[in-house]
C-alpha cells in the first residue's frame, strides 16, 4: 500500500513539473473607452516577434479572452472591432506572471494616413463558434422589435411563438452579454427595439462551471446575444407604451421602459390585453408541469402544419395563449383558443463595486384562457380495422404566474470568485374542462363519454446553484466546486363527474362522481467538482466527480361520492397511492483537452453508479431497488479551416431516470375511456446523442453558410405500452375496460432513434437592395410501441423548405417574404392501411411603408395550406392583418394607428399529433376579425 502511494506521489510530482516548465496564460479584456462596457466577440491576435507567428481568439459575451502556454518572450496584442479604431499593445513575458489587463477601444473608423477608412455592412461573419451578423445590414422599420430584426437573418425563425436558430430552439438572449429577464427570449425580444441593436450573435452557452475550466459538460444552450449600439445609446431612457380599443369590446395597453447608466439597466414590462399578444415565453406552467407529469412517454410532432393564427405581427392576435397538450390528470392545459392577459416584468442589471455584479428580474403574469377544440383521432388497432376516436372538448382556465430570477457574481480577487444563482417560481391554475367523445370500430359505435373536470393546482419551484472557481499561480491549473439544490411542490384538488354509455350487448351504462387530493414534493442536492492541469503547451487533464440525490413523494388520494352518506367518503385504492422515490447518481471522470489555432479537441470517460429505489405503501406495500452501472462517454472536435469556415463534431451520453409520475402506480382517469396509470418497474433510459455543423461566411460576397446533422439514439426508451379491449375485459388489480375503452402506461422498450438536419444559405440580392435566405431540414424519427402486446414502430420521415426575401432598401420602406412547406410520411408496422403523407405550407409577407407627412401603412398577409389530412380538417385559409396610422408630434414619436386583425374573417387553426400508437388532427378555436384603434409613444432620450 505504501508503495502505491509513493508512486501516486511521484506521478503527481512528475506531471507538476512537467507542466510547470511550460509557458504562461495571458488574460485580458476589451472594453468601450467611452462607457468602459465589454465588447463581446472582439478580434484578438497575438503576434510573436520578430517572427510575426500568429495565435489568435476572439473575446467572449463578458469582453474576456485568454492566451495558454504562451512562451517567453516580445509580444504585440492586436485587437480589432467593428465600428471602433484598432488598437495594438506591446508586451514582454517573462518568468513572472503577466497580465494584458483592460484594452479601451476608442468608437471610429480606423485612420491610414489622412485617408479615412469605413468598414461596409458585412451581413454576416464567423468567429471560432460565434456566428455573428451585422443590424446594419438588415433594415427595418422605425418601429420594429429585435424579434423583427432577427427574423430577417439567416436561419432564424419564429414559430409558435418559438424563436429557432440553425435548427434549434434559442433557449436565451443575452444584452451586452448579460441575462435579461431570466432565460425568456421572447421578454427580451419583443420588448427591445430593434434600432439600438449593433449586433447579434449566435452560439451554443456553455454551462457557467464549463466556461471556466474550458471543459464541455455537455450542458450547452442555443443562445443569442444583442450588442447595443455604443455611444449614448447605452446611457439614456427609451421605450414604448400604447393602448387600444375595438369593437367587441377588444382592446390591448402595455409598454416597455428602459433606463440605462453605464453599468445598470432597469427594464420596466407591462401589458394587458385579450387579444392573444403575450410578451413573454409560454413556460408559465413549467413547475406544475414537471411536479404532476402524468406517465407517458409518447413522442408528439412529425412536424405537423402550424397552429392557425400564428404570427400577426405588429397587429398581435392569433398566438396561443398557453402550453398546448394536457401535463397531468389534475391540471386543465390550456390549448390555443382565446386568451386575456395581465403581465408585468422587472429587469435589473448592475455593477457593485469592481468586484460585484449582479442581475435578477421579477415577472408576473395571469392568463385567462378559453379553448373550444375538436379532435379526429386514429388507432393502430386492430390490426385489421380501423378504430376511431372523436372528441369536442370546451376548455377554461385561470393561470397565475411569478417568476423570479437573480445572478450575483463576486470576484474575492484575481484568482478567486463565486457565482450565486438562486430562482424562484409560484404558480396557481384553476380549470374546467368538459369533455364529448364517442368510440368506433369501422362505423359501429362502441361507447361514448361526456365528462366534467375541474381542478386548483397550486406549484412551487425554487432552486439555487453555488459556484466556487479557483486559478492557481500556475496558468491553466484551476479547480472549481459546484452545489445545487432543487425543491418543487404541488398541492391541489380536482373534481371529475362523468356518464360513460357502452354499446355492446347487454347496452351498459356507468357514472363517477370523485373528489381528488394531491400532494406532491421533490428536493434534488447535488455536487460538482471538476480540476484541470495544464498538459504541454496546448493541452491539459481534466478530472471531475458529480453527485445527485434527487427525493421524490407523492401522495394522492381519490374518494368517490356515497348516496347513502352523502358525502366522498368512499376511498378509491385505484386512484389513490403513496408513493415515494428517490435516485442517487455518482459519476467519476477524467479527460482530455487539446487547443491549437487550427483545431481543438476534447474527450472524456466518466464512470457513473446509479441507484433507484421506489417504495409504495399504499394501496399495498411494495419496494424496487435497481443498481445502474454504466460507462458515459463524451467528446468534442473543431477544425478551423480558415478563420470563416469551421467543423464542429460533438458526441454525448447520459443517462435519465423516469420521473414520479412515470413511477407511481395509481390510475389516472381523466377521460375514462382512456386510462392510464405508471409503472414502478421502469428502468432508466440511456440516450447517446451525435451531431456536426458546418459554418462557413464570405465576407467578400457577404454570403453565410450553415449546416446541421445530429442524431440520438436511446436504449431502455420509455415509450407506451397500450391494451385496447376488443371485448368487455378486466385487466391488472382489476381495471374494468369496456370494449373499446384502452388503458396505457409507459414501459421501456428498444430500438428508438431521431435523425435531425438543418441547412441555412443567405446572399444578398443587390439587384433588389433584399437579402435572401434558404433553409432546408430533413428529420427521421423511429418510436416503438406496445399496442395489445404487439410492437407497433411508427416511422415519421419529414422534409421541409423555407424561403426568406427581405429588404434592405431603408427603414421607410420595409418588406418581408416568406414561405414554409413541411412533406411529411406517417409509417405504422402493425397498420399499413393507416400509413398516410400530408403536406403543409405556410406563405406570409409582411410589407411597412412610411410615407407622405408621417403616415404608415402597414399590411401581413399568411396563407395556409393544408393537405392529406383527415375528412374536415383540410382546411386552407388567408389570414390578412392591416392598419392605417400617421406619425405625430415634432420628432414623430408618436402614431395613431387604425388596424383590423383577420380581416377575410377565415383565421382557423388546424394541427396533426403523432404518438406510435395514433394520430390525430386538431381544431382549436381562435381570435377573427376584429378592428381597433391604438396610440403609440415611443421614448427616445439618449
Amino acid at each position: 500500500m505504501n508503495f502505491k502511494i509513493l508512486c501516486s506521489l511521484i506521478l503527481f510530482a512528475g506531471i507538476s513539473f512537467y507542466a510547470g516548465a511550460q509557458g504562461q496564460q495571458l488574460r485580458g479584456m476589451v472594453i468601450g473607452a467611452k462607457d468602459q462596457l465589454p465588447l463581446p466577440g472582439a478580434h484578438v491576435s497575438l503576434i510573436r516577434l520578430p517572427d510575426s507567428t500568429k495565435t489568435v481568439t476572439t473575446s467572449d459575451p463578458e469582453g474576456r479572452f485568454s492566451f495558454a502556454d504562451v512562451a517567453q518572450g516580445n509580444y504585440t496584442v492586436h485587437v480589432t472591432y467593428l465600428g471602433f479604431r484598432d488598437v495594438y499593445k506591446n508586451i514582454e513575458v517573462g518568468t513572472q506572471p503577466t497580465r494584458i489587463g483592460r484594452i479601451a477601444m476608442e468608437e471610429g473608423a480606423a485612420l491610414l494616413g489622412e485617408v479615412q477608412v469605413t468598414e461596409r455592412a458585412l451581413p454576416s461573419m464567423q468567429k471560432g463558434d460565434t456566428t455573428q451578423f451585422n443590424a446594419n445590414a438588415f433594415k427595418t422599420n422605425p418601429d420594429a422589435s429585435a424579434e423583427d430584426l432577427v427574423q430577417k437573418m439567416p436561419g432564424v425563425t419564429v414559430q409558435d411563438g418559438k424563436v429557432q436558430t440553425q435548427g434549434e430552439d434559442v433557449k436565451q438572449v443575452l444584452v451586452d452579454g448579460k441575462p435579461f429577464f431570466g432565460n425568456d427570449p421572447n421578454a427580451v425580444l419583443r420588448n427591445l427595439p430593434a434600432e439600438i441593436v449593433d449586433k447579434i450573435q449566435v452560439f451554443d452557452q456553455q454551462s457557467d462551471q464549463a466556461r471556466f475550466s474550458g471543459i464541455d459538460d455537455g450542458n450547452t444552450s442555443k443562445t443569442i446575444n444583442i450588442i447595443t449600439r455604443g455611444g449614448g445609446i447605452r446611457n439614456g431612457t427609451f421605450g414604448r407604451v400604447y393602448a387600444g380599443y375595438g369593437d367587441q369590446e377588444r382592446y390591448k395597453a402595455g409598454g416597455a421602459i428602459n433606463f440605462f447608466n453605464g453599468d445598470r439597466r432597469i427594464s420596466i414590462v407591462a401589458q394587458s390585453n385579450n387579444i392573444n399578444e403575450q410578451n413573454f415565453s409560454a413556460e408559465d406552467l413549467v413547475g406544475i408541469a414537471q411536479g404532476s407529469g402524468g406517465g407517458g412517454g409518447g413522442l408528439r410532432g412529425g412536424g405537423g402544419p402550424p397552429r392557425g393564427g400564428g404570427g400577426g405581427g405588429n397587429f398581435g392576435g392569433g398566438r396561443p395563449g398557453g402550453v398546448g397538450g394536457g401535463t397531468s390528470d389534475f391540471l386543465v392545459p390550456q390549448s390555443g383558443g382565446i386568451s386575456k392577459t395581465h403581465s408585468i416584468g422587472l429587469n435589473y442589471t448592475d455593477k457593485w463595486g469592481e468586484k460585484t455584479e449582479v442581475s435578477g428580474s421579477y415577472f408576473f403574469n395571469r392568463g385567462d384562457n378559453s379553448s373550444d377544440q375538436v379532435v379526429f383521432r386514429q388507432y393502430a388497432f386492430p390490426p385489421g380495422g380501423g378504430q376511431t376516436y372523436d372528441e369536442t372538448n370546451l376548455t377554461s382556465s385561470l393561470n397565475t404566474n411569478h417568476r423570479l430570477n437573480f445572478r450575483l457574481e463576486y470576484k474575492i480577487d484575481s484568482a478567486n470568485s463565486i457565482l450565486f444563482t438562486p430562482r424562484v417560481s409560484l404558480q396557481q391554475n384553476d380549470g374546467i374542462r368538459n369533455i364529448s367523445g364517442e368510440t368506433r370500430l369501422a362505423s359501429t359505435l362502441l361507447n361514448s363519454t361526456g365528462s366534467n373536470f375541474n381542478s386548483d393546482l397550486n406549484g412551487l419551484s425554487a432552486s439555487g446553484d453555488l459556484l466556487y472557481r479557483h486559478r492557481f499561480a500556475k496558468a491553466g491549473r484551476t479547480i472549481s466546486i459546484n452545489f445545487g439544490s432543487a425543491y418543487t411542490e404541488n398541492t391541489g384538488g380536482s373534481s371529475l363527474f362523468s356518464g360513460n354509455n357502452f354499446f355492446t350487448d347487454p347496452i351498459s351504462f356507468d357514472s363517477l362522481n370523485q373528489l381528488s387530493d394531491l400532494d406532491k414534493t421533490g428536493l434534488t442536492l447535488s455536487t460538482n467538482v471538476t480540476y484541470t492541469e495544464p498538459l504541454g503547451k496546448k493541452g491539459s487533464l481534466q478530472f471531475g466527480y458529480q453527485a445527485s440525490l434527487a427525493n421524490s413523494d407523492s401522495d394522492k388520494e381519490t374518494f368517490n361520492y356515497s348516496e347513502v352518506t352523502d358525502a366522498y367518503d368512499l376511498r378509491d385504492t385505484l386512484l389513490s397511492n403513496v408513493f415515494k422515490s428517490s435516485y442517487l447518481t455518482q459519476s467519476l471522470d477524467a479527460g482530455y483537452r487539446f487547443n491549437s489555432e487550427k483545431s481543438s479537441f476534447n474527450i472524456r470517460l466518466a464512470y457513473q453508479r446509479a441507484d433507484l429505489q421506489n417504495d409504495q405503501t399504499f394501496p399495498f406495500e411494495s419496494k424496487v431497488e435497481r443498481t445502474f452501472y454504466n460507462f458515459v462517454p463524451s467528446a468534442s472536435y473543431r477544425y478551423n479551416f480558415t478563420k470563416t469556415k469551421n467543423l464542429r463534431v460533438f458526441y454525448n451520453a447520459r443517462s435519465n431516470a423516469p420521473s414520479v409520475s412515470q413511477l407511481q402506480d395509481v390510475l389516472d382517469n381523466t377521460n375514462p375511456l382512456q386510462l392510464s396509470s405508471g409503472n414502478p418497474d421502469l428502468v432508466q433510459d440511456f440516450r447517446h446523442m451525435l451531431s456536426a455543423r458546418y459554418s462557413a461566411t464570405n465576407t467578400e460576397k457577404s454570403t453565410s453558410f450553415f449546416a446541421l446533422l445530429s442524431g440520438t439514439y436511446t436504449q431502455d426508451y420509455i415509450g407506451n405500452n397500450t391494451f385496447i379491449a376488443e371485448r368487455d375485459t378486466v385487466i391488472g388489480e382489476g381495471i374494468a375496460l369496456q370494449q373499446g375503452a384502452q388503458f396505457s402506461q409507459p414501459t421501456n422498450l428498444d430500438g428508438y432513434y431521431n435523425l435531425r438536419s438543418f441547412i441555412t444559405y443567405g446572399v444578398p440580392l443587390k439587384a433588389i437592395k433584399s437579402n435572401f435566405n434558404l433553409n432546408l431540414s430533413g428529420n427521421y424519427s423511429r418510436t416503438p410501441g406496445l399496442i395489445n402486446g404487439e410492437e407497433n414502430i411508427s416511422s415519421t420521415p419529414s422534409f421541409g423548405l423555407g424561403l426568406v426575401i427581405s429588404s434592405n432598401i431603408s427603414d421607410k420602406l420595409d418588406f418581408t417574404i416568406s414561405t414554409n412547406s413541411s412533406y411529411n410520411i406517417v409509417r405504422n408496422s402493425l397498420r399499413e392501411d393507416l400509413n398516410s403523407e400530408y403536406f403543409s405550407q405556410n406563405s406570409r409577407l409582411r410589407f411597412n411603408w412610411i410615407f407622405w407627412k408621417g403616415f404608415v401603412y402597414q399590411t401581413e398577409l399568411s396563407h395556409q395550406l393544408n393537405s392529406g389530412l383527415s375528412e374536415g380538417f383540410n382546411q386552407n385559409y388567408l389570414l390578412w392583418n392591416m392598419s392605417i396610422g400617421k406619425k405625430l408630434f415634432k420628432k414623430q414619436e408618436g402614431e395613431i394607428r387604425l388596424s383590423v386583425f383577420d380581416a377575410l374573417s377565415e383565421n382557423i387553426s388546424v394541427q396533426r399529433n403523432i404518438t406510435e400508437v395514433y394520430f390525430e388532427d386538431v381544431q382549436t378555436e381562435v381570435l377573427q376579425r376584429y378592428f381597433m384603434l391604438s396610440f403609440i409613444y415611443n421614448l427616445r432620450k439618449f
